[in-house]
């Protein structure tokens, strides 16, 4: 069994924002693809599941950030399952720069679901999963809080390019979500260094969403995705960020 799976992977120009590093987006959209690739590999695979009507779910996702790839840099992603509960299955991270250092952690909770009911399947069925292990944080992505806000709410469509192959709102577009409500000014001023989110239930094509956010300290940030017609909350993430000095950028994008 391959425990361990790696990529080598260059940074692309449609992968980075306007500071010339990966955008937070690409950074999930990197750890979800190698995922899928190793659960193929460990014989959980999408198409595996889907032969019995079941299908995979990101549950909790927590990112420790030291820096960001670079247009055009080289680094080495590294993932590897660290088994299952019984309830949940586990999955980590290392972004690997070409000196061998690691420059980004994560740890991944995932839930498998009936496809018909949405109901969570125990993990025990599966034969030769792998055995549970602690993360490398030394524990998982734990619970995150509501965001609480007094402004009234900004929702816009769901887009037909939001939508993935499960018929749902794309994860990563929820970041993508999150990163938009924030000015650009804060964004030159500020560097996210630490990701922890929690997604809550699956947007739909015909949804419309918003964005609601708290402040709790000046670096510590609550944020929710919510829908419009029930008032759900569909993802809540907590941010912490870190003032930065950035240099000019003449970058045409």
């Amino acid at each position: 069994m391959q425990l361990k799976h790696k990529n080598h992977i260059t940074a692309k120009s449609y992968h980075i924002n306007r500071f010339g590093e990966v955008s937070t987006s690409f950074l999930f959209w990197y750890m979800q693809e190698i995922a899928w690739e190793h659960a193929k590999i460990l014989g959980f695979g999408y198409d595996d599941l889907g032969k019995n009507e079941l299908f995979w779910v990101l549950s909790r996702l927590l990112i420790k950030i030291d820096r960001r790839p670079k247009w055009t840099e080289e680094f080495t992603l590294e993932t590897w399952s660290r088994g299952s509960d019984g309830f949940y299955a586990y999955r980590d991270y290392h972004f690997i720069d070409k000196e061998g250092k690691v420059f980004i952690k994560a740890t991944s909770t995932w839930l498998v679901l009936d496809r018909a009911n949405h109901k969570i399947q125990r993990l025990q069925k599966f034969n030769n999963f792998p055995s549970y292990q602690e993360s490398v944080f030394g524990y998982n992505a734990s619970k995150v809080g509501s965001a609480q806000t007094s402004e009234k709410p900004v929702f816009f469509r769901v887009l037909f390019n939001e939508i993935d192959i499960n018929q749902h709102f794309t994860s990563g577009k929820y970041l993508e979500k999150i990163n938009n409500s924030y000015s650009f000014d804060f964004h030159e001023k500020h560097e996210l260094r630490e990701l922890e989110i929690n997604f809550m239930k699956e947007g739909m094509p015909n949804d419309s969403l918003a964005v609601n956010q708290q402040f709790l300290t000046d670096k510590e940030h609550l944020c929710s995705v919510i829908r419009e017609n029930d008032s759900a909350e569909l993802i809540k993430a907590r941010l912490i960020w870190e003032e930065c000095i950035r240099g000019n950028f003449d970058f045409a994008f």
